[in-house]
């Protein structure tokens, strides 16, 4: 998988010094470097693939707080470093200060080594992840970024189908959702799930469920499972118990997300139903594709 480092200077010499110093400090962890001048270059240089970002705090255009920002929505999982000779007394760190990884003066004896050091652990940290990551895990993400999922007709087509699964399978929740890079999204959801929110990779049911070979995961009672035991009683909270999903499969054979089914109590699914939840996962991703991938103008009701 890609793993990039941005760094951000506006003074020339200063950024080819420290990129170059970084490169060969960090050479055995296979980054790609992007460096930039301005706030502009930087933040369209931001991906989802950055693992770290380095920035002065003046920069042209902005700060580099303004930066941190757009790296929080883009790359959450990613290292913010202040690395600028601005006096930490002069900057107001107390908006972003949950942002922040860390202040590096460049001044400072230790200076790029340090930074270098505060880059490794990071980028070490994010690589022994929490949870189970599939081997086709880039191109699995860019999958997912190739999809238009806002749009109000797909979500409402999904809500449907999250409906009827409830009823079908006689559980009070059900949910869509795209697994990206460090979180869980919401396609579509019923019942209590109507009022989640987005949650992190590290907590999800279903980045395990992409996982599996038939494409459908049953966890009869999430209390008693080993993988999940660390917040079994954040689940049971929300009325989690009993989990049944199946994978969204895009026509290129990636797993870009799930069709879930939650019980309150602890219960087992059949064979029938399983093969119900996957043609169920199947026409979700149907509809996906079809909405998505339709040219432009030309509406989904004329396909009906």
């Amino acid at each position: 998988m890609v793993r990039r480092l941005l760094y951000v200077d506006p003074e020339e010499t200063a950024r080819a010094e420290t990129v170059d110093r970084l490169r060969a400090e960090l050479a055995d962890l296979d980054l790609t470097f992007d460096a930039c001048a301005t706030l502009a270059e930087a933040d369209a240089a931001v991906s989802p693939e950055t693992v770290a970002v380095i920035t002065e705090y003046d920069l042209p255009g902005g700060s580099g707080f303004d930066l941190i920002q757009t790296a929080e929505a883009v790359c959450p999982d990613a290292g913010c470093f202040l690395y600028t000779d601005t006096e930490p007394d002069t900057i107001d760190t107390s908006e972003h200060r949950e942002l922040l990884t860390e202040y590096v003066g460049k001044e400072s004896a230790s200076g790029t080594g340090r930074l270098a050091e505060l880059v490794r652990t990071t980028v070490e940290e994010r690589t022994q992840a929490s949870y189970p990551v599939p081997p086709a895990e880039e191109e699995r993400l860019a999958a997912v970024r190739s999809y238009d999922l806002d749009m109000p007709e797909l979500q409402a087509s999904l809500s449907r189908l999250t409906e009827l699964a409830a009823t079908h399978f006689d559980v009070p929740t059900v949910s869509i959702n795209t697994i990206e890079e460090s979180r869980q999204e919401y396609l579509a959801r019923y019942g209590p799930a109507e009022e989640w929110e987005p949650i992190d990779r590290e907590i999800s049911l279903c980045t395990f469920t992409i996982l599996e070979d038939d494409g459908v995961m049953l966890v009869e009672d999430v209390i008693e499972d080993p993988r999940f035991e660390p917040y079994g009683d954040t689940l049971e909270a929300v009325g989690v118990r009993s989990y049944m999903g199946a994978t969204l499969v895009t026509p290129s054979e990636l797993a870009i997300g799930t069709f879930c089914l939650f019980g309150e109590e602890p219960r087992s699914f059949s064979a029938t139903e399983r093969a119900d939840l996957r043609r169920l996962a199947t026409t979700a991703m149907e509809l996906i594709d079809l909405h998505t991938r339709t040219p432009a103008g030309d509406s989904v009701e004329a396909h009906r």
